[in-house]
């Protein structure tokens, strides 16, 4: 098939490339001229494990391709994906009027019946609104649901290997031009949940809350741990096996971050609020995450004894591993927190750094943070390490230099904070320093 993507960023990018690699012929299209020359040049705009290879090979094969402008022959396409950003408003509603200006242009520049295919996360009735827009065109263009389900970090195999692939549509041709379109998908399965667009948009939002609340979940009991004594490794384990509840999303740790979660489980909460429908367990999702960054601000306060004139190091910026995507991520709300208590900070992160602090610039204290090329290099002079992204080369860490880079205190040893709980405790304190987990008893 002839496709056209609008949108180059996160979903955009890797559905047209995953698309292209299918065989199908792909355009990419974006309003940012220097974004698309960038890609041109070879130059991908985000990171993500074995993009720039699967962009690259199938550029020079002339399936995938780049613009800012529809032309022929794209204009007689047979998709258009809408793939671009919902930002949240103040009230935490997902902002669609680029969705929408999309939707003016495909009804400005289609020559041909098509499919106009919303991958956009956006609220029950937005494909309603699509197909208005699109109704002026003067070929036939119907409206479909499809929403994306890819985890930054992982975002090509869940294209490649989805467990699911949503379609909302109305028509049986839309519906079988769509299960067509991921046919090569289906191999070893069917994979195709197929509802109508309304049904469609809630699912992705349910999704992603229904995991956002687990998190949060897991975090409140490990506040709960924290003050009893309780093991929360010893809670997930117990929890988990039950075959009802299962082993996944049960880990605490300094709250979930990124672009999804935050902003869904707020969008939903709008949407419910929009049809006067309260949303509670969204509402506690929301609430436990954001005080799970006070609780780990409080630890980090209360384990060194104050913070006026202390000096923090990070080990991990990015919200999740194998994306340098700092957006929401526990690294800036925790940053944020000790700034405002007179630390200042220095971290490090494989991938996010540059992202951490073009965040983070213009807010107050961004003058007392600065970022390192080198893991250790961060520890130099620091009164404490927190953990906060468990990327891989931060697993099995060499706790005596550790201990030599950090600044020992007067009386005591250094100390570790892990936020995600990935260090044994035994390692840590053999190698003579102080150790810290969320919700996990200090036991020597």
């Amino acid at each position: 098939m002839r496709l056209v993507a609008f949108g180059v960023g996160y979903v955009g990018l890797v559905t047209g490339t995953g698309l292209s690699e299918l065989g199908h012929e792909v355009l990419c299209v974006d309003i940012d001229p220097q974004r698309i020359k960038d890609l041109n040049d070879g130059v991908i705009p985000i990171y993500e494990p074995g993009l720039t290879d699967l962009v690259r090979r199938n550029e020079r094969s002339g399936r995938l391709r780049f613009s800012t402008e529809v032309t022929a022959p794209f204009d007689e396409a047979d998709v258009y994906f809408i793939a671009v950003g919902t930002p949240p408003g103040a009230d935490g509603s997902a902002d669609v009027s680029a969705v929408l200006a999309v939707a003016e242009r495909i009804a400005a520049t289609a020559k041909k019946a098509a499919l106009v295919c919303v991958k956009s996360t956006v609220p029950v009735g937005t494909c309603d609104a699509v197909q208005a827009r699109v109704a002026k065109a003067g070929v036939h263009l119907e409206v479909v649901s499809n929403p994306e389900f890819l985890k930054e970090g992982d975002a090509l195999n869940d294209f490649f290997k989805p467990d699911r692939v949503v379609l909302g549509a109305h028509s049986d041709d839309a519906k079988q031009k769509l299960r067509d379109l991921y046919a090569p998908l289906q191999l070893s399965g069917e994979r195709v949940v197929i509802t109508d667009p309304r049904s469609s948009e809630l699912i992705k939002y349910a999704a992603n809350t229904m995991l956002a609340m687990r998190i949060s979940f897991m975090n409140e009991l490990s506040r709960l741990c924290h003050t009893t004594g309780a093991d929360i490794h010893a809670v997930r384990l117990g929890v988990g096996s039950d075959t009802r509840i299962g082993k996944k999303f049960l880990y605490a740790g300094p709250g979930y971050g990124g672009s999804c979660f935050p902003k869904d489980v707020q969008a939903l909460i709008a949407l419910g609020k929009k049809h006067n429908v309260e949303m509670r367990m969204a509402e506690a999702a929301h609430a436990a995450n954001e005080q799970q960054a006070h609780f780990l601000a409080k630890v980090v306060e209360d384990a060194l004894g104050g913070l006026e004139g202390k000096t923090v190091a990070f080990w991990g910026l990015a919200f999740k591993p194998e994306t340098d995507d700092v957006r929401e991520s526990p690294a800036l709300k925790l940053a944020a927190a000790l700034l405002a208590r007179g630390a200042s900070i220095v971290g490090h992160d494989p991938e996010g750094g540059p992202n951490f602090l073009k965040l983070l610039a213009g807010t107050p204290g961004a003058g007392k943070v600065r970022v390192t090329e080198r893991d250790y290099d961060a520890l130099d002079g620091a009164d404490a390490l927190v953990l906060l992204t468990e990327w891989r080369s931060y697993r099995a860490p060499n706790f005596g230099e550790i201990k030599r880079r950090l600044r020992a205190p007067a009386a005591g040893e250094p100390l570790v904070i892990d936020a995600r709980n990935v260090w044994r405790p035994a390692d840590v304190h053999r190698a003579g320093l102080r150790y810290q987990g969320i919700g996990v008893p200090d036991r020597r």
